[in-house]
């Protein structure tokens, strides 16, 4: 058997003639019609039901068919990835993040140009811990509280990856319009103590979870304080657009969020409390597009 033979026999089915086949494999009926017998032979099976107005497919037909449809669609991949093997690929996976996205596309237009593939996938940071661990993407850019380090840095040594730090950012506020607290020009923690907020949906990570920690903020037991969670960036930012809504993220973000008239209050006393870096495998090196775009962003520095 060869994959001629179920090539053949496929597009006869989908055809169904002989007569189309031909044309369709350029090639003449008599030949189709061959090659087809010949792995009905083989296997000692009717296959396709010969009359005058073509072919139909016998019920033992049907089960081939299904794994020839199978058997070609994989050969047709690994023929791609034969094709692909001089063009660089790099798998990425990030928190929620149109600051990273923009760099991404800049240094795609400074760095690349061509014959680059990046793979972009948006997830939490626990997924973004196995993505990096199960060799799904080589990279994992994300956002990390200090008061989470400990127990982030823990976490991922246990995976065998570890984290590199590119800058620090503060905390902010983010609001609306709606807002009680828009035209204050910076806010503490118990300003917050009533407030509604939407936070992308990560639990033990979460920037929220910076705040709090300290004995007397007693407040943050979950008692006063509204959250809910999302995945979706663009239901975040209608949500804190349009509504009483707060939100909670760094700097990092600061920029994305301005031309929707969204204002970024600053909180006190979480100057420089939040990490952007990468998590890699620990024990292997990063290929030459990961050292590209690491390089790339360490020469930034405006995250």
């Amino acid at each position: 058997m060869d994959v001629k033979q179920l090539q053949y026999f496929v597009v006869s089915v989908d055809m169904g003639s002989f007569h189309s086949a031909a044309e369709v494999l350029i090639t003449t009926q008599p030949n189709v019609s061959k090659i087809v017998k010949s792995l009905e032979e083989e296997l000692n099976m009717t296959l396709l039901n010969r009359n005058r107005n073509g072919v139909t497919i016998t019920p033992q037909g049907e089960s081939i068919y299904t794994y020839a449809i199978e058997v070609l669609k994989n050969i047709n991949i690994i023929n791609e990835f034969k094709k692909g093997q001089g063009i660089k690929s790099l798998s990425i996976s990030s928190v929620p993040s149109n600051t990273l996205s923009f760099y991404l596309s800049q240094f795609y237009n400074n760095e690349l140009r061509k014959d680059v593939q990046l793979d972009f996938f948006e997830t939490n940071v626990q997924n973004i811990i196995r993505r990096i661990h199960a060799r799904k993407s080589e990279l994992g850019f994300i956002y990390i509280s200090k008061r989470s380090m400990s127990a982030f840095r823990q976490q991922v040594k246990l995976k065998g990856l570890e984290y590199h730090e590119l800058a620090k950012a503060p905390l902010y506020l983010f609001v609306g319009k709606s807002n009680p607290l828009y035209k204050r020009e910076s806010v503490d923690e118990i300003d917050l103590k009533d407030i509604k907020l939407i936070q992308y949906n990560e639990k033990q990570f979460s920037l929220y979870n910076h705040l709090g920690h300290i004995k007397e903020d007693i407040i943050y037991n979950g008692d006063n304080v509204s959250i809910s969670y999302t995945n979706s960036d663009s239901f975040l930012t209608q949500l804190v657009k349009n509504t009483d809504y707060g939100h909670i993220a760094s700097s990092f973000v600061k920029n994305q969020y301005q031309e929707y008239g969204i204002k970024a209050i600053p909180i006190v006393s979480c100057e420089k409390s939040i990490s952007f870096g990468y998590i890699k495998r620990r024990k292997d090196n990063l290929s030459d597009l990961g050292e590209a775009l690491i390089s790339y962003l360490s020469s930034i520095n405006r995250f």
